[in-house]
């Protein structure tokens, strides 16, 4: 007699195995879940350090840190970026401390940053000149992508286009012509916040509507869509009443338009001999329909010029 399965076994196992399934499925879901989970939660920390150390390194490296711009900005930005409607500029306050007075605290830092100076020679004699290089973090969106039917929030860094030279060297006509000569076109005054154009001729004019010219990139490359082994991610910048962190949690919120500050939040106190600038990032990562943050608090003193 041949062995077998009948049909009632049969059946008793298919309804076993259909019962199982499930449950197989699900446990397996839960391990892929965890393990992006751990992956994610582990790069927003690094990401998150490496943006505060990429802003603190420019702070503290800054002439100025300004609470109001100083001439026409052209951000010139990326394709598919846009600067979010409602950035703002903090309100120094000198003399204010931390936590920061809601109403002056901003989500643009923009700065004025020492470069080398150049050295020039002219007739026999060396010149030492103090550079400077604008510096701008703001908030933009990525009109490229649509996460959970919002366009993720990107924290920019933009660096003026042009090296300026402090205003006090460039009263030498011979050294203006030098000057020019390396390519340098343009001098600023920091302390009245004016420009000043160097000619060929070693004359210099004032310009009364400089426009700066920037260069606009994201301020980590890990924004955007990245891959990991176990699916794909999107990191960006949180938006405000994400309800997984307090955004914001030192500005007065404004839920109008692209929605100020979101997570990066910019307030300045204290004299001009001892500045402090707290700086606020919260960094999101979106996947499998999923959102996880990290958020990291500093606070940078400098003196300023």
């Amino acid at each position: 007699m041949k062995s077998g399965f009948t049909l009632i076994e049969l059946l008793i196992s298919l309804a076993v195995f259909s019962l199982v399934i499930p449950i197989v499925y699900q446990v397996s879901e839960g391990v892929v879940f965890s393990t992006t989970a751990a992956s994610v939660t582990n790069e927003l920390k690094l990401i998150n350090q490496k943006l505060i150390q990429s802003i603190k390194s420019d702070v503290v490296q800054s002439a100025v840190v300004y609470d109001s711009y100083t001439s026409i900005i052209d951000l010139n930005l990326p394709t598919n970026y846009t600067s979010l409607n409602k950035n703002k500029l903090p309100v120094i306050n000198e003399t204010g401390s931390f936590p920061p007075e809601p109403d002056k605290v901003g989500n643009i830092l923009f700065m004025a940053k020492y470069l080398s100076p150049v050295e020039i020679t002219v007739n026999g004699t060396t010149y030492r000149i103090d550079c400077y290089r604008f510096i701008c973090y703001f908030l933009a969106k990525d009109t490229g992508s649509t996460i959970n039917g919002k366009n993720p929030i990107i924290l920019m860094r933009s660096q003026s286009q042009e090296t300026y030279v402090d205003y006090s060297a460039s009263k030498q006509k011979d050294l203006v012509k030098a000057l020019y000569n390396t390519g340098i076109r343009h001098a600023i005054d920091l302390k009245n916040t004016n420009f000043y154009a160097l000619n060929s001729n070693g004359n210099i004019n004032s310009e009364d509507n400089h426009t700066v010219q920037m260069e606009s990139n994201p301020a980590s490359r890990d924004f955007g869509a990245n891959q990991l082994p176990t699916g794909k991610v999107y990191y960006a910048i949180g938006y405000n009443n994400m309800g997984l962190i307090d955004i914001p949690k030192f500005a007065n919120a404004d839920n109008s338009g692209d929605r100020f500050p979101n997570g990066f939040e910019i307030a300045i106190a204290g004299p001009k001999s001892s500045r402090d600038i707290l700086v606020r990032t919260v960094v999101i990562g979106y996947f499998s329909g999923k959102v996880l943050g990290n958020e990291n608090t500093t606070i940078i003193s400098v003196p300023q010029f």
